[in-house]
């Protein structure tokens, strides 16, 4: 039977970070007891980083729900941007607890969009309203690109994982079929996630940047850099804001954000999202500068259906701890769950 008077430990792992926190089930919704992040090149297996974040730490929880960035089956998940493996049961049986659900990053990220206060979302279309009783949509450009959807059901909103991310790429314009050529030539199938993603980013760049000078600034950032994306990322937005001027890193960025919208405006259309469309990860939030609401509506608001299009509330959120606070609000749902079915039968 599960101690809903326990502790319970969310986690949302990215290909890059690990946030784990500690909550206190009977007093949901609240603040975490303890939270800590953790890079993930610091540790070889998830194990290993959990026994760092429980040894300063006693209760143990009496349950664990971990949103995880791959596709989770049985329970198990093999992360896709990081050799890391995490079985459930095995888990389980290693810490004595009595629950260990694993989810998808996108799933725990949708789940906590219901736990999201007005601040923590940036609209772009603000005037747009929500379809009551309609389906939602996430999509995330991190790492890789993440995408779920939320299904109305009896007063829930009900998530469900995708891996639309790694469906194929495509182009929308002259520029993104010479895109499309480009990689292609490099990898033979080419995804969304490789073209849309913080993976994507050094790629666009070197598609944008061909036959063109790089600044010899920015070329000496680069080749210093053992991750070109924020280099190049914070170049774009420091230009925008008036800085030391880099069209290359500001027309990389203006590509990413129009195939964003046009893969924002894919995801709407598939899933009828018509009560709104989040769009999560810590990148879009940085971007947010870079963003022009104008020419981003234009773009997800076209073809057969632009005028229901339109409507769609289209929100990027700025609460980085959303994935966390969706396993959270899982794990104890399912704590709740588990002691009403265990006090049945008794």
């Amino acid at each position: 039977m599960t101690d809903t008077n326990g502790l319970l430990l969310a986690g949302d792992l990215g290909a890059t970070k690990t946030s784990l926190a500690l909550y206190r089930a009977a007093a949901w919704p609240s603040l975490p007891l303890r939270q800590q992040t953790f890079k993930n090149r610091d540790f070889a297996a998830f194990d290993d980083l959990l026994a760092t974040f429980l040894a300063a730490d006693q209760p143990m929880p009496v349950a664990i729900c971990l949103g995880v960035a791959g596709p989770v089956l049985n329970n198990a998940v093999r992360m896709t941007n990081l050799s890391w493996s995490i079985e459930g049961a095995a888990l389980q049986a290693r810490l004595g607890c009595s629950q260990v659900l694993l989810i998808n990053d996108l799933v725990a990220t949708a789940a906590g969009i219901a736990w999201l206060a007005p601040g923590d979302v940036h609209s772009l279309n603000p005037e747009a309203r929500l379809a009551a009783g309609a389906a939602m949509a996430v999509l995330a450009p991190g790492s890789g690109l993440g995408e779920a959807f939320l299904v109305p059901h009896e007063n829930l909103l009900l998530p469900f994982p995708t891996e639309g991310g790694h469906a194929s790429f495509a182009p929308r314009t002259t520029e993104q079929m010479e895109l499309l050529r480009f990689m292609a030539g490099r990898h033979g199938h080419v995804s969304v996630e490789q073209a849309c993603s913080g993976l994507a980013i050094p790629e666009l760049f070197a598609f944008i940047a061909a036959g063109q000078p790089v600044p010899d600034w920015l070329a000496a950032h680069l080749a210093r850099a053992a991750d070109q994306t924020p280099v190049i990322v914070q170049a774009a937005i420091d230009a925008a804001r008036g800085g030391t001027p880099c069209d290359l890193a500001l027309q990389t960025l203006r590509l990413f954000l129009d195939i964003l919208a046009d893969e924002a405006a894919n995801l709407t259309l598939k899933t009828l999202a018509l009560g709104g469309i989040f769009i999560g990860g810590g990148l879009a939030a940085r971007l947010l500068p870079l963003i022009e609401p104008s020419r981003f509506m234009t773009i997800f608001a076209r073809g057969t259906y632009r005028e229901m299009l339109a409507r769609v509330p289209v929100q990027v959120i700025v609460n980085p701890q959303t994935a966390l606070l969706g396993a959270a609000a899982t794990g104890i749902r399912t704590m709740v769950r588990d002691d009403k079915k265990n006090l049945r039968r008794d």
